[in-house]
């Protein structure tokens, strides 16, 4: 009687303590699972951590970014979502914005095909789309303010976002990092080449190009520029 107690009672402790395993496992298990859910970050908000600018070659470009090479800009929201932006260097090709044309809600773009169209002073320039998918939300700020995009085009100068299952293998397709840092180099130096040979009010002082100089470039030569570095279309406005 006593041995049959004694392995009763065994069985119990074994019981208990199996139960108690199992639960803490559960707990750990979940805490675990909901640090793993990223948490999106909405930049019509301004909820991101303000960072450090980092400047290439005398030029705005945060590393957090995924840049294409028409010079704009994607910052990843969520697993499917981005928000799309024009980076420094465009921006001040661009010139002072005046006015902003977005793609409707809902509309599809392709990788590298028009994403929007910016208006400055009578002229106009297409800017690429830096990854394929659905428009699934637009800057509204844009409509009374458009020079957002030439004050502030990491922050409240963005101009959509845009949703992709895929979104991670168009990523692969852009700049970030070293190979962005190298090809902003490339870029300012190529524009360089292009400006000596205008007036000097394309420079700011110290010899680098004004935060406007776009602006200062005649209508063929900026539409030349926009061409050869935002990779899409640059024309007049009165005339089209």
């Amino acid at each position: 009687m006593a041995a049959l107690l004694a392995i009763l009672m065994f069985a119990v402790f074994i019981t208990i303590d199996w139960l108690l395993s199992r639960k803490h496992v559960e707990a750990t298990s979940g805490v675990h699972a909901r640090e793993a859910v990223p948490v999106p970050v909405d930049v019509a908000h301004d909820a991101e951590p303000a960072v450090q600018p980092v400047f290439v070659a005398g030029y705005e470009m945060p590393e957090q970014l995924h840049y294409h090479r028409g010079h704009t800009w994607i910052r990843v929201t969520s697993p499917d979502t981005a928000a799309v932006g024009i980076d420094d260097f465009g921006r001040r090709l661009l010139g002072k914005a005046q006015g902003i044309e977005l793609p409707d809600i809902g509309k599809y773009l392709l990788q590298g095909g028009k994403g929007a169209c910016v208006e400055t002073d009578g002229r106009a320039a297409d800017v690429v789309a830096p990854v394929a998918g659905e428009v699934v939300a637009i800057n509204k700020e844009l409509e009374g303010e458009p020079e957002l995009v030439s004050k502030d085009p990491y922050g409240r100068g963005w101009l959509y976002k845009i949703r992709s299952p895929h979104l991670a293998l168009h990523v692969r397709n852009l700049l970030s990092g070293s190979l962005a840092r190298r090809w902003m180099e490339d870029s300012s130096e190529r524009l360089d080449h292009r400006l000596m040979a205008m007036s000097g009010t394309v420079f700011a002082d110290g010899g680098e190009p004004a935060q406007d100089f776009g602006d200062h470039v005649e209508a063929e030569e900026w539409k030349s520029l926009v061409e050869g570095f935002l990779l899409t279309q640059g024309y007049d406005r009165a005339a089209s």
